[in-house]
């Protein structure tokens, strides 16, 4: 474990990641321990956000996956679609997972305010009530709306909390100067499981946290661990205000044919 000397004193309500107090936990029983002190188990999800940008849900980025999404499509898939094809075709879906780099907030119905940061290698920050709701980020402007992104997780409980470990070393850049010691196994994930209060009769959906290089990613997951998928035409209620109505919808965003040559 590395202490943090933050006070969450966050000039301009602007987030720092030197003043948050949460300590940056590296292993297995650390974060284990942490969540048990929290007492995350059983509570209800009222709402999410992303304080800063989530990177690859920028305009230019909704748009090469959109396009490497038509790529991949058989000539029959893409005969089913409109041309000129609109910048958020029916039929296609995208997979709702986002790259961050700074905290993720979930709200509770009793107004405690959890604050997740996993963006280096098997180091996960996390802790209550530090980070106010309406902080501003302090890196990049965010880009969308993590409620609706990831929407099928508002008004659930969390049913139980799984931490993934692996032998092998997590990639680790040393991002904001921190270190990282040789230990036996390494963390590799944070599995945060949901469902409806109450309701045990199925394996429930995850919110997956993990990291990639000094970058966070989130995930919403179904029952067999498979990414899930937002219908395009949803997207724009996810990046709405970030992203101008022109561009959102567009309706000669992709030429098919380009596809058949």
């Amino acid at each position: 474990m590395i202490l943090s000397d933050g006070k969450n004193n966050f000039k301009n309500n602007e987030f720092s990641y030197w003043e948050w107090s949460a300590p940056i936990l590296q292993t297995h029983d650390e974060i284990i321990s942490k969540i048990s002190e929290l007492n995350l188990i059983g509570r209800k999800i009222k709402d999410v956000r992303c304080i800063g940008m989530a990177y690859n849900w920028c305009d230019y980025e909704i748009d090469d996956r959109i396009y490497r999404k038509l790529e991949d499509m058989t000539p029959e898939q893409r005969s089913a679609l409109p041309n000129p094809c609109p910048y958020l075709p029916e039929g296609l879906y995208l997979s709702r997972w986002i790259e961050i780099d700074e905290p993720f907030l979930i709200e509770f119905e009793d107004g405690d305010i959890l604050g997740i940061d996993y963006s280096e290698g098997s180091s996960v920050r996390m802790e209550l009530n530090t980070i106010p709701k309406n902080i501003s980020f302090g890196t990049n402007q965010p880009t969308i709306y993590a409620n609706k992104l990831f929407e099928d997780i508002i008004g659930k409980e969390i049913s139980s909390i799984e931490v993934t470990i692996s032998t092998k070393e997590p990639e680790f850049t040393g991002s904001h100067g921190l270190t990282l010691d040789a230990q036996s196994v390494y963390v590799v994930g944070l599995c945060m499981r949901y469902r409806e209060k109450g309701d045990m009769n199925y394996i429930p959906d995850s919110l997956y946290f993990s990291s990639y290089a000094d970058y966070g990613i989130v995930e919403i997951r179904d029952d067999t661990d498979k990414t899930m998928d937002i219908h395009a035409p949803d997207i724009a209620d996810v990046v709405k205000g970030f992203i101008s109505d022109e561009v959102l919808f567009s309706k000669e965003e992709f030429d098919l044919n380009d596809f058949d040559n």
